[in-house]
């Protein structure tokens, strides 16, 4: 008889890397672990998708703890005993991973019924000035039954917090069937159509984008938060725009929050340079407009592992990134050393300072050799087709 795995993160048809996560997890556990577990998720953000095939649950949250947890596993796996995998944040876990300091009594007695085991897939994206976590940190995450971590940089903080656990690690994968590169000149010529981007010329006309052979592309993917650097990545878009005919696309889940994306290509000149989108679109079409690319700016201060550097790369782009965090796949040639390091948080995470000099200076080393560069740039490993079978172990020997 199969165990009931519930996933709690954001929903599998959220736009976010962790809504990724849970859907490529889900899909392929759905498709072919079905003789050891009934998959379903409760997530946050995203609607449900009958395609999916696998139940999905809305999350009803405050301050991060579910409160409808309880319902929702009476409804997946009534009076069986489970697992639950947790694939967010170690910081918002305290409530679940310890009950005893969940401040809601009917959550806390049924967490301490321990209806599941609970097992974490951490993103780390930092270490601490020490190069460990926090104590509280360190409590939350000893407080799961099983811990993976996503890449061998995370796995090695992660034992040095807890140096007691077993912690392995794994990659997420990228389905290369669907992101490889496409002919670059047909892909820059239907860039605009394809995402549905178009410019005014002339009052209430619009014409699709389309991007010049001789435009040097840049392309930014990312969510609109603090450690998403805009202000690096725009800045530097700027330093290379002062000496070649520079276009950047920059795709968003929303303008205006941690960043405003319309002030900043406005502070730096580059609006009549800018694409902007902030439609989730299909992976087919991101692969499209990762192959129209020269190059592409990941500007997360740490990852714990970055879709859109990594789908880049499947494309057969070349990616400037900071020589932090979870970025094992991007070749070493590709990354700059920090410039210095702040503080950030509650829990003392160190954060590069990137020299907005050194970006562009890489970028304009990288896009220069774009035109010789062939096929995929993503190391074997990080395709779903080799990685599944680790996976696949992985979870297998979790159950007794």
């Amino acid at each position: 008889m199969s165990t009931p795995l519930l996933i709690l993160s954001d929903a599998p048809t959220a736009g976010s890397g962790l809504g990724r996560i849970t859907r490529d997890l889900a899909t392929r556990i759905h498709a072919n672990l079905s003789d050891v577990f009934r998959v379903g998720t409760i997530g946050y953000g995203g609607p449900f998708s009958r395609a999916l095939g696998f139940p999905q649950y809305s999350m009803d949250m405050e301050t991060w703890a579910v409160h409808n947890l309880p319902e929702v596993w009476e409804d997946f796996a009534g009076k069986e005993k489970g697992v639950l995998l947790w694939i967010w944040d170690a910081s918002r876990a305290l409530w679940f991973a310890r009950p005893e300091n969940c401040p809601e009594p009917r959550l806390r007695k049924f967490l301490q019924s321990k209806p599941f085991e609970t097992w974490a897939y951490l993103p780390i994206d930092a270490t601490g000035p020490n190069d460990r976590l926090t104590g509280v940190l360190k409590h939350i995450i000893e407080g799961f039954d099983r811990q993976l971590a996503y890449s061998a940089w995370a796995q090695g903080i992660l034992k040095r917090t807890c140096p007691t656990l077993d912690i392995d690690w794994l990659p997420h994968g990228i389905d290369t069937s669907i992101f490889h590169p496409q002919p670059r000149v047909q892909a820059r010529h239907s860039f605009g159509a394809r995402l549905g981007a178009k410019q005014v010329k002339g009052k209430n006309i619009g014409q699709y984008v389309s991007i010049p052979d001789d435009a040097f592309l840049v392309g930014i993917v990312g969510t609109n938060q603090i450690r998403k650097d805009w202000g690096l990545g725009l800045a530097t878009v700027a330093e290379l725009a002062k000496n070649r005919n520079v276009m950047v696309w920059c795709h968003i889940d929303v303008l205006e929050r941690h960043w405003s994306i319309p002030a900043l290509l406005n502070d730096f000149g580059l609006a009549d340079k800018a694409i902007v989108t902030t439609v989730m679109y299909p992976d087919e079409t991101m692969a499209w407009a990762y192959s129209a690319l020269d190059c592409f700016l990941a500007v997360g201060l740490g990852e714990g592992f970055g879709y859109g550097a990594a789908e880049a790369l499947a494309c057969g782009v070349p990616v400037v990134a900071p020589y932090y965090g979870g970025g094992e796949f991007i070749p070493e040639d590709f990354l700059v050393e920090p410039l210095a390091w702040r503080i950030e948080g509650v829990y003392d995470c160190m954060r590069p300072v990137m020299s907005v000099t050194d970006f562009a200076f890489k970028a304009q080393q990288v896009g220069k050799a774009k035109g010789l560069m062939q096929g995929s740039l993503l190391p074997s490993r990080y395709e779903w087709q080799n990685l599944w079978t680790e996976w696949e172990y992985w979870l297998r020997r979790g159950i007794k």
